[in-house]
């Protein structure tokens, strides 16, 4: 029989019959009650009286440089009038490092009983493909920090507001991250606590004046290849350790990548790998005696015989640029707990794919955002970009005789 491409079920019901057939057992584990980290940080921004653009213009000059000479710094900024200024970083003496941050400037305005404000713009290297979202909580959550509002622009730009200590005094701090090229861009506004309500309007304008000049593409990461014959291309993180089963039938073919992390060797005890992270992949054939519903209880099987128990869904991923020779695809993330394990959470990213005679499915087993949440960021952008570079080939297209 020739296999021709067909799909026995109606694409515009599909999404919602995967969500009922991916609905897998669960016991009483399944709401964690920790509450999502993202709801628990993102806050509305104060909503403020601000001065038009003509008075904050006459309020303010403009400022532009380029750090250290480098093209990927440089920035234009609205500084309030009768503020100093540090001694421009002009010199070629540049290296930033993933750790810490290199100032770039910093401005002072006039010296007040109540404190000091003042704008710092620093700078580091990006690690890995985070959003600047994902980087920022990462960053708060590291150093034990707590927004007072926090909200998104883009997968480029965030911007935040916190009060903080510093030098026994506190401080509004009012935020703006920018990603470039590879690199963060931090800018923050410190205003003494007893001014806030006299300098807020002028601490929200300028911020929103900071602008980074030249836009640099991103370095993507490096990424190895492999190939199921020529049905389809799957591209991950070189890092990524990947393991291909043997090869018996094109019917079926599947492949497992491993994010692995070396435990460096202590007193008493050798170096260790340890497994941050596991990524799935099977290609199927579509056919006549077996819908892609089928092949889904047959995924639903084979996890909960690995030990992993489903618990309620946490969202379905819309955002993601699937390649054009896919027909149809979904992406759900679950909560998940290991059967012999359960005082550990995960998440499991649950993804379907369907481009000329196959099926295509993707898991990702990765601690939970609320755990572990520098790591899940990694996995999660990783599956992310995974998702969009896997490309179904020629031989995904061809009828077959059976």
């Amino acid at each position: 029989m020739i296999l021709r491409n067909f799909l026995n079920i109606n694409l515009v019901f599909m999404s919602a019959i995967l969500i009922i057939c991916t609905s897998f057992s669960f016991d009483a584990y399944a709401k964690s009650g920790k509450g999502d980290i993202f709801t628990r940080f993102k806050k509305p921004m104060p909503e403020l009286k601000l001065m038009s653009r003509q008075e904050f213009n006459k309020a303010t000059r403009p400022v532009r440089k380029k750090p250290y000479g480098q093209d990927v710094l440089e920035y234009s900024i609205r500084i309030p009038k009768g503020w100093t200024e540090r001694e421009d970083k002009s010199s070629s003496n540049f290296l930033l490092s993933q750790k810490l941050f290199l100032g770039l400037n910093v401005f002072y305005g006039k010296p007040s009983p109540d404190g000091r404000s003042r704008i710092e713009i620093e700078a580091l290297n990006l690690e890995g493909s985070l959003t600047a979202e994902q980087w920022y909580l990462k960053y708060i959550l590291e150093g034990g920090l707590t927004t007072e509002g926090f909200i998104t622009h883009d997968g480029n730009k965030i911007e935040s507001l916190m009060v903080v200590m510093d030098q026994d005094s506190s401080y509004y701090v009012r935020t703006m991250v920018l990603l470039n090229g590879d690199k963060v861009v931090m800018v923050k506004y410190f205003v003494p606590a007893q001014l806030i309500r006299v300098e807020a309007p002028m601490q929200e304008q300028v911020l929103s004046s900071f602008k980074l000049i030249n836009k640099v593409n991103r370095t993507p990461v490096k990424m190895s290849k492999y190939r199921f014959l020529d049905i389809a291309e799957l591209k991950y993180p070189s890092s990524w350790k990947l393991f291909a089963k043997k090869l018996r039938t094109i019917d079926r073919m599947d492949v497992s990548l491993l994010n692995l992390r070396e435990i460096e060797a202590q007193e008493g005890r050798p170096l260790s790998v340890s497994t941050e992270g596991k990524l799935e992949v099977a290609l199927v054939t579509a056919s006549h005696s077996s819908t892609l519903i089928d092949e889904v209880k047959k995924y639903k099987q084979k996890i909960e015989a690995d030990g992993m128990l489903i618990g309620e869904q946490i969202e379905v991923v819309d955002k993601i640029d699937y390649n054009e020779n896919i027909d149809f695809a979904i992406t759900e993330v679950y909560r998940s707990v290991d059967s012999t394990n359960n005082l550990s959470e995960y998440e499991l990213w649950f993804s379907v794919m369907v481009g000329g005679n196959y099926y295509y499915f993707f898991t990702l087993l990765t601690p939970s955002r609320n755990e572990r949440f520098a790591l899940w960021a990694e996995n999660s952008q990783n599956y992310k970009e995974i998702l969009k570079s896997f490309t179904p080939m020629s031989g995904a297209f061809m009828e077959r005789d059976y």
